[in-house]
């Protein structure tokens, strides 16, 4: 906002792009111009073209100094108003604050977190659950309309691998008593036993095929672990704060392929290659797959029905993909195959994203069995947050309801503060670290600034109120602070065009870091000045309001005292 103001001051004058700096040093001013890239041009010295420009531009707006600092134009923008505007505005929008209307309902489709039915929900799907979720809750806070798909890993050759797991070694008791972990087992020992005899892929081909061909026994079997699933599934969406406009999976599609297909075989070439269907497609080393040669559908068969029946029930103006890195490949076929028969690829975007890795080195493998189970680590942080709040809170009223917040919202932000194209070692001790740029430092300055907004209340009767005198508003962590509020439309906006909700959540870092060195500068509850006071507590509460807002956007709720 003020950048642009600047920025178009420049361009009056300078005929080169004008990129600002913050300087390090406030004192410097809140925006820096330097003036090096025009020394080539002007055959000047820097430091004397600064002088110069600084004698031509003119001071609008929020600009109300303009100096010349060795070869920088630094910018001073005018701290009462800057104030008055920008608290006035969080006041008064309270929860809408840094909200718009700029997406016009237009609507995105959302495909994420997809577990895999009839297997555990690891920390692995954290990462397309909540990365997902952050991305939905912001197109909807800028008036996007997204429709959030989990479309569930239903179908497929792994199910033919359980079935014929669960008939060769099955225990049908084990699989009423503890279903979800007894699926994992029968699946690793699958995988295990398949290493010593790789026919047995065979068998796991055969009953998907049946699976495919409505086999009774079959898609009974099939039925009873995803049911099984979805209970658990929910348990765990429930802790997370995390629902779906749609639980559309990949079964869903089954009387669907036989169109999709026929529409690639109408507007494409295609080739049997071994018994199998396939596409060759230009600038891809390998072929797409279409049909399998036993006549099964592939991956690929399904997420191209899947994505031309949301073009025609959704009519969206995108439709995202927020599934790891290591499927870029399948998307790159799958959104050429979809430009060739006739949908533009540019309405189709692969969010992607890194890995959790073990702590030894390597990708958590369902298959190897080597996971570790979303709900074991909710469980243990909502632990060691109620343990941390007996030793600093004892008395704390809600203290199971708090601790809930906090140890969940940790391990929400751990997740999302890391941008998401990077791999992220699974840490117990950092993902559930308590001091330092975590979520629950963010929410006890939340609570800190609550708690001095009651306290207030409860001496002087005060309550925040956007009829302050602004001029009081003088201290250095003040403005910087305010400065930063300021910028809280821009980074959801950056967020978003970039598909990344770690620019968000290390904004709120920022955020408060700058509290919490007002908050140590500058008394609020001891300050004599009732001016000065009241001036502050509408700083304060708007501080508060921002943080709330942004961690709700991430799906991590605020308690009011911890």
């Amino acid at each position: 906002m003020f950048e642009q103001e600047i920025i178009d001051i420049l361009k009056n004058h300078v005929k080169a792009d004008v990129t600002l700096e913050i300087p390090a040093n406030k004192e410097f001013g809140d925006f820096a111009f330097p003036c090096f890239n025009l020394a080539k041009e002007l055959k000047q010295n820097p430091a004397e073209i600064a002088k110069q420009l600084v004698k031509k531009l003119e001071k609008k707006g929020f600009v109300e100094k303009i100096i010349a600092t060795g070869p920088y134009v630094n910018f001073f923008l005018n701290k009462t108003k800057l104030a008055e505007m920008i608290l006035t505005e969080i006041h008064e929008k309270k929860d809408n604050y840094g909200s718009s209307k700029k997406g016009g309902q237009k609507v995105i489709c959302m495909d994420y977190s997809h577990p895999n039915i009839a297997k555990p929900f690891g920390i692995g799907h954290l990462r397309s659950t909540m990365i997902g979720r952050a991305i939905y809750n912001i197109l909807k806070f800028q008036g996007y309309k997204p429709i959030g798909i989990n479309h569930l890993g239903d179908w497929g050759t792994q199910f033919g691998a359980l079935i014929y797991a669960h008939l060769t070694w099955g225990d049908r008791e084990k699989l009423k008593t503890d279903p979800i972990k007894y699926l994992l087992d029968i699946y690793v020992k699958f995988n295990k036993e398949k290493e010593k005899t790789p026919e047995l892929q065979n068998e796991a081909r055969k009953w998907f095929k049946k699976l495919e061909d409505n086999d009774s026994e079959a898609v009974k079997l099939w039925a009873k672990f995803k049911d099984l699933s979805l209970e658990e599934f929910q348990r765990i969406y429930k802790l997370l704060g995390v629902d779906f406009d749609s639980y559309d999976g990949e079964a869903f599609f089954k009387n669907k392929y036989p169109d999709a297909i026929e529409l690639v075989k109408a507007k494409m070439k295609t080739e049997l290659s071994e018994d199998a269907l396939i596409v060759p497609l230009e600038n891809f080393k390998v072929p797409a797959i279409i049909v399998k040669s036993d006549g099964a559908s592939t991956y690929l068969t399904r997420d191209i029905a899947a994505a031309l029946y949301r073009l025609k029930t959704y009519q969206p103006e995108k439709v995202l993909y927020v599934v790891g890195s290591e499927q870029k490949l399948h998307f790159n076929m799958l959104f050429e195959i979809m430009n060739l028969i006739g949908k533009n690829k540019s309405k189709f975007k692969h969010v992607n994203f890194g890995f959790y890795l073990s702590p030894e080195g390597g990708k958590m493998a369902t298959r190897k069995g080597k996971i570790v189970f979303m709900e074991d680590v909710l469980n243990q942080a909502v632990d060691l947050a109620k343990k941390t709040i007996e030793e600093k809170n004892p008395s704390l009223e809600n203290k199971n309801e708090v601790a809930k917040q906090v140890g969940i919202g940790s391990v929400i932000f751990y997740d999302l503060v890391n941008d998401r194209i990077r791999d992220v070692v699974f840490d117990w001790k950092r993902i559930l670290d308590f001091e330092g740029d975590t979520g629950p430092y963010l929410m006890y300055t939340y609570a800190r600034a609550s708690s001095i907004i009651r306290k207030i209340k409860a001496k002087m009767d005060l309550e925040p109120d956007k009829d302050v005198d602004f001029t009081k508003l003088t201290h250095k962590t003040e403005h910087s602070l305010i400065l930063l509020l300021s910028k809280f439309q821009e980074k959801i906006s950056e967020s978003l065009a970039q598909y990344k909700p770690h620019i968000l959540a290390q904004y709120l870092i920022e955020l408060g870091r700058k509290f919490n060195e007002f908050y140590h500068s500058c008394s609020c509850l001891n300050e004599e000045n009732t001016e000065i006071q009241k001036a502050r507590l509408l700083l304060i509460d708007c501080s508060r309001q921002v943080l709330k807002t942004g961690l709700k956007l991430l799906s991590i709720k605020t308690p009011e005292e911890m």
